[in-house]
């Protein structure tokens, strides 16, 4: 299979994402194979790619509605119509998932749910690792518009300013409830340079 061959179905949850939500989302995307069959087109299949999926807030009893649809869908392979409960099959589709560690209002994921997934931890990137990516960038943007040499020379200190600055405010403004927006990531960072 090749990347042609894929189609990609994007989902970026949040704090407020909810059920009924998730699967309009999903099956917007699918396809009717048949009366009751849902998948991707003909020749294809189709990879649900869920960004933050440890965002929901927790309900009452403790669980996610998003990812409990989601974990019943792999599990049973199909979902039920929402207006007249009928039954739908999907197939062709698969779930890609990225998380971060459950900090701030990220939840850890339950094991019935993460059982599905092969998993991948990707350690923090290290100052040197983030001064060479966001200088390669910086140094690339500053030639291709032909800054002054002297601007030019002033990307390395830049970058590692940048770089502290952002420590910095990451480890001393942490999430509260109060202050929940105190989360920063790498975006913000590479908004900066």
């Amino acid at each position: 299979m090749g990347e042609k061959d894929i189609q990609p179905i994007y989902l970026n949850f949040s704090a407020q994402t909810d059920s009924k939500r998730t699967q309009q989302s999903i099956q917007e995307k699918l396809e009717k194979v048949s009366r009751k069959k849902l998948g991707a087109p003909i020749g294809k299949k189709n990879a649900i790619f869920v960004d933050d999926i440890n965002m929901p807030t927790k309900e009452f009893y403790g669980a996610q509605p998003p990812i409990e649809l989601l974990r019943f869908f792999l599990d049973k392979k199909g979902l039920y119509e929402r207006a007249d409960w009928e039954w739908k099959d999907v197939e062709n589709t698969t779930i890609i998932a990225a998380a971060a560690p459950p900090v701030g209002g990220r939840s850890p994921l339950t094991m019935r749910f993460s059982q599905h997934f092969n998993m991948f931890c990707v350690p923090e990137a290290s100052d040197g690792i983030l001064e060479n990516i966001f200088g390669t960038m910086l140094d690339g943007f500053l030639k291709a518009y032909n800054f002054a040499e002297g601007v030019q020379n002033l990307s390395s200190a830049a970058v590692k300013g940048t770089i502290d600055i952002y420590n910095k405010i990451a480890k001393e403004l942490r999430p509260t409830p109060s202050k929940f927006h105190y989360m920063f990531n790498l975006r913000d960072m590479s908004k900066v340079v």
